[in-house]
């Protein structure tokens, strides 16, 4: 059985297509949203990765950082940390730029109650960062749950699949790539959807 300092090795140990990736990138990553459940460890398999390959970027990690068990994990590994709450005025602007973003940051479940919450950091955000962020690469965490359900046999939707999102959770998550498809298009600003099933 595993213990959970192995799986985290496993999780933060880049491997070779990683290491030539990575090698490919120029200037610092910054990682926003990274104090989430994926976060953490994103940040510490980037940081590793620009170790072993030997390049000098700076990993940047931004969020609310609630736990600071996380904080002190990345910083005591070389990532270094920004403190912010994204929805707050001002927020982005006193970041530093990057030419590399990862979005990760989101509302993701429990929206019931809080739906405005939710489109906020969905939507409203991603329309700020695509703005702030207009002249970076930005990678953009999504969801696959902006396609329709449709049966086992079908093996799933592809990318060819419309979406049909289904509730508030799911459309503003196709709010979220939208707006980041307008300022890819307004900006041509280079942004990669990545969505996630699970």
């Amino acid at each position: 059985m595993w213990k959970e300092e192995t799986l985290n090795e496993f999780l933060t140990t880049p491997s070779e297509k990683l290491l030539e990736d990575i090698s490919k990138i120029k200037g610092d990553i910054m990682i926003l949203g990274a104090g989430g459940k994926m976060g953490p460890t994103l940040s510490l398999l980037a940081k590793k990765a620009v170790e072993k390959a030997g390049r000098g970027q700076k990993i940047l990690a931004v969020s609310r950082f609630t736990d600071p068990l996380a904080t002190k994990l990345l910083n005591d590994n070389g990532v270094e940390t920004i403190a912010v709450d994204l929805l707050e005025q001002g927020a982005l602007d006193s970041l530093p730029d990057a030419e590399n973003v990862i979005y990760m940051a989101g509302r993701k479940f429990g929206t019931a109650g809080q739906e405005s919450r939710t489109w906020a950091m969905n939507v409203w955000l991603p329309a700020l960062v695509a703005e702030r962020y207009r002249h970076s690469n930005i990678v953009v965490f999504s969801s696959g749950n902006i396609y329709p359900m449709l049966p086992v046999w079908s093996g799933g939707a592809t990318e060819e699949t419309s979406p049909m999102p289904n509730g508030e959770y799911s459309m503003s998550c196709l709010g979220r790539e939208r707006v980041f498809e307008y300022g890819s298009l307004k900006y041509h600003t280079p942004v990669f959807f990545y969505r996630l099933n699970f």
